[in-house]
């Protein structure tokens, strides 16, 4: 199992524990999860609404590829632990990750 803290837009807090599934995305559970995601792209790392801020286990995951970093540059509140929850699959990397929804693409 994986164990991920989200921290949602409006600063409400939930725990969640998620089937290891490399098939799926983080952005998948949290639209699933009713977080505030549009995910208006449907996961192809084209509109930033996806954003998110990893708090905690950002050095366990693989870099960001071309498109994310194209996206992620492109977004007003980019931080330095910036990712886009679309481009990050339920692997055991993912176990331990905090983050904050920050979902300030194009919607």
């Amino acid at each position: 199992m994986i164990h991920i803290q989200v921290e949602d837009t409006d600063g409400s807090k939930r725990s969640l524990e998620i089937e290891e599934n490399p098939s799926t995305s983080l952005m998948e559970v949290l639209t699933e999860e009713d977080f505030d995601v549009p995910a208006i792209c449907g996961g192809m790392a084209g509109c930033g609404t996806c954003h998110i801020q990893v708090r905690k286990g950002l050095e366990k995951l693989p870099q960001p590829d071309d498109d994310e970093e194209f996206m992620l540059d492109s977004l007003p509140n980019l931080t330095p632990q910036s990712r886009l929850s679309c481009q990050l699959k339920l692997t055991p990397a993912l176990d331990g990750l905090d983050v904050k929804i920050l979902g300030d693409g194009v919607s």
